[in-house]
């Protein structure tokens, strides 16, 4: 199992957050940064397996995303001039062994839709404080795609709210 540097916490969310105010991102940040998106891959995967139909579909597409950011960060990783670093699979990836089930209920949805959002301007951040051009543009990248996530989110949740109230 990959372990986590020194000093990360060890649940995705709280690990986020801790990166939230870093400016420029180190490479360990970078790879920290990698192993939560590749929880979020694992953690859509799951929500949308506690949901069905167009909903399902709209958090799976989430969750191949969320891979495509972890592999953006990958290569951010080896311009910053970091080691390549590899993802692990969802089984060795800390992040995944310590994260608690989540339902798809009305409230966590829209908590996630807003958390989204709060994603783009997050990465946006961490773009302007990237001296690297390259990078910051694959930060940009990301960014762009978290707006994204939390549109469909929002849809997923009207989804499911219909499929209640019918």
């Amino acid at each position: 199992m990959t372990t986590l540097p020194a000093g990360y916490p060890a649940q995705a969310f709280e690990a986020f957050d801790f990166l939230k105010s870093r400016r420029p991102l180190s490479v360990t940040d970078l790879q920290v940064l990698a192993l939560i998106e590749g929880f979020g891959e694992f953690f859509y995967q799951e929500l949308a397996g506690s949901v069905s139909g167009e909903a399902a579909a709209l958090l799976h597409r989430n969750g191949q995303e969320e891979r495509g950011h972890a592999h953006r960060l990958l290569k951010a990783i080896e311009l910053k001039g970091g080691a390549p670093f590899t993802l692990p699979p969802a089984a060795e990836n800390p992040f995944v062994q310590a994260a608690p089930r989540f339902a798809a209920s009305d409230e966590f949805l829209g908590m996630l839709a807003a958390a989204e959002v709060d994603g783009e301007r997050i990465y946006l951040g961490w773009a302007e404080g990237e001296p690297q051009a390259e990078v910051a543009k694959l930060l940009r990248q990301n960014a762009s795609e978290e707006l994204r996530h939390s549109e469909r989110v929002g849809e997923a949740r009207r989804l499911l709210m219909a499929a209640t109230a019918g």
